[in-house]
């Protein structure tokens, strides 16, 4: 008898698999903001923007653009956590006086006309770091298929196959002409096979990872830049329609590292013997 019924259960869920292939539901949802359509709703793309001017040390707002809708957010807690990431990376160099986070309050897809002018105007900013991120999983929701069927002792679970991409893109804009700076981007991809009624738990988690793993690739991208981006201002190239003014008591000198160094030689310098001349 046993037998038997172990042989119907699987005789079942070899039809049920058969059926299945006949046509998989597909369900495709996204997480995603568009530094674009924050900075121009209306589509409308300046193209000829005045030269920056920045003055340094720079004062640096850091944000993420506000989601398009209010579902299937990022947990907060790590976008907060991820975000103080980014701000030790400006908050070691020289050319940068203090950065501060600006709360997801104060940004918003509603009158968004004067929002960065008065984000400059309240924190005192010069440029504003803005983090936008695209988030996509693709899900076929298979009920009958064998190869995404759990099975437990006599109950059948539907299962679900998902895959999550990820894009994490973070541009430096002047607040005065809003120009491009420079940019670093992150990517992430993941695939999943996952029983349906464990579904949203496993979601949400590979959805975080993956914003964490895509904004950890981002951050390296981001370190070059923040480096590049130094080397340039020192050149001072008068080719380069980014001009620098120093501020009153600064100056883009030597890094103290270097200067450290340099007198350590004259230290060792001091103390060698002196070749005895007759």
């Amino acid at each position: 008898m046993k037998t038997l019924k172990t042989i119907m259960l699987l005789a079942a869920t070899l039809l049920l698999g058969a059926c299945s292939m006949l046509g998989p539901e597909k369900v495709r949802h996204s997480k995603t903001t568009s530094l674009v359509n924050f900075l121009y709703p209306d589509g409308n793309i300046p193209k000829d923007l005045p030269a920056p001017t920045l003055h340094l040390p720079l004062r640096v707002g850091l944000a993420y653009i506000p989601e398009s809708h209010q579902r299937n957010h990022i947990d907060n807690h790590l976008k907060i956590e991820l975000l103080n990431g980014i701000k030790q990376q400006f908050s070691g160099l020289r050319y940068v006086h203090s950065i501060e986070i600006i709360p997801s309050l104060y940004l918003s897809n509603r009158s968004r006309d004067n929002q960065l002018e008065q984000l400059r105007q309240l924190y005192q900013l010069d440029v504003i770091a803005l983090v936008s991120y695209d988030q996509i999983v693709n899900r076929k929701e298979n009920l009958m298929a064998m190869t995404y069927l759990t099975i437990v002792g006599n109950y059948i679970f539907p299962g679900s196959h998902f895959d999550v991409s990820t894009l994490i893109d973070m541009a430096l804009i002047d607040l005065d002409s809003k120009r491009l700076l420079f940019r670093a981007a992150g990517t992430n991809t993941s695939k999943g096979v996952v029983a349906e009624a464990y579904a949203k738990h496993q979601y949400d988690k590979h959805q975080n990872r993956d914003f964490s793993h895509a904004m950890a690739m981002m951050q390296q991208n981001l370190s070059m830049e923040l480096s590049a981006f130094e080397q340039r201002l020192r050149a001072k190239d008068p080719n380069d329609d980014i001009k620098v003014v120093a501020r009153k008591g600064y100056e883009m000198s030597m890094s103290f590292d270097l200067l450290l160094l340099l007198m350590l030689l004259a230290c060792v310098k001091s103390v060698l013997p002196r070749k005895i001349t007759s």
